[in-house]
């Protein structure tokens, strides 16, 4: 794999980005800010430290879902995939540990990556193959429910309004109360409440904004 390009930015609450086609090569986004990312069921909100991968050509569009928008991005071309095959591209993926993690390796490769180290290249190869495989181990060690898992979760950002209810939500997913919350747990370091009362202070903010 080789960067083409790679940095960090931070834009206002106007910023929107739209690309059809998206690139002719892979995008990687960690998005340190909470965000509104289209999908092919409309608009979803998502909270801060989520990445998503884009494919090569892959449509993307996204923009700022608050005061402020900031993320690390990075243009990757590979002749092979990158990732194994199901994986979910285009939709976003919340990082465990992403400040004491993702962000510190993405601020080595990015010094690297404008440094004028002799074999800097083999470095930054090695380093971003690092990145991806820890990024891929956020899907595959979370197990067969949690898929079903980040689709509540999208729901709950996209419409926090409705009567989000621990209950019904274990019911929904097959599990009963106690194993709901700590599989939610597990998966996204924090309860389910706590992310129902995020998601309404976010659209609060957004609406009266």
């Amino acid at each position: 794999m080789e960067i083409l390009k790679m940095g960090e930015a931070t834009h206002g609450s106007d910023f929107q980005i739209m690309r059809r086609n998206g690139y002719p090569v892979y995008l990687l986004l960690l998005v340190k800010t909470p965000a509104l990312f289209e999908t092919e069921d409309g608009w979803k909100q998502t909270p801060a430290d989520t990445a998503i991968l884009f494919r090569p050509g892959q449509r993307h569009s996204y923009r700022a879902a608050g005061e402020s928008y900031t993320d690390c991005w990075m243009h990757i071309q590979s002749a092979s995939p990158l990732l194994f095959d199901g994986f979910p591209f285009g939709q976003p993926i919340p990082m465990r540990q992403a400040k004491e993690r993702f962000y510190p390796l993405f601020d080595i490769i990015l010094g690297e990556f404008f440094s004028a180290h002799r074999i800097k290249e083999s470095v930054i190869s090695s380093l971003t193959a690092g990145l991806i495989e820890m990024f891929a181990a956020e899907v595959e060690t979370k197990g067969p429910l949690f898929p079903a898992f980040l689709r509540l979760r999208e729901r709950v950002f996209r419409a926090p309004e409705q009567d989000w209810r621990a209950d019904d939500a274990a019911h929904e997913l097959g599990v009963s109360k106690g194993y709901f919350h700590v599989l939610y747990r597990q998966y996204f370091l924090t309860t389910f409440v706590a992310d129902v009362i995020t998601a309404r202070i976010q659209q609060a903010e957004e609406l009266l904004a």
